[in-house]
């Protein structure tokens, strides 16, 4: 779910955790290219370069 861009709160009461801690503990490996897209993003509106990066380009999810 979280590869498919499901929201890391969403997916944390879907499989029933107890907190969204836990979810992103076991789970966060999978966030990773949403952390280099939104770095992308930033650094776009800040430096002026507007490239959009998808959010898991070149990560392998398994």
């Amino acid at each position: 779910m979280l590869a498919q861009g499901t929201p890391l709160h969403v997916v944390s009461e879907v499989l029933g955790h107890a907190s969204i801690a836990i979810t992103k503990d076991v789970y966060g490996h999978l966030m990773e290219g949403d952390k280099r897209a939104a770095t992308a993003a930033i650094s776009g509106a800040l430096l002026g370069r507007r490239k959009p990066v998808a959010p898991n380009d070149g990560e392998e999810t398994g």
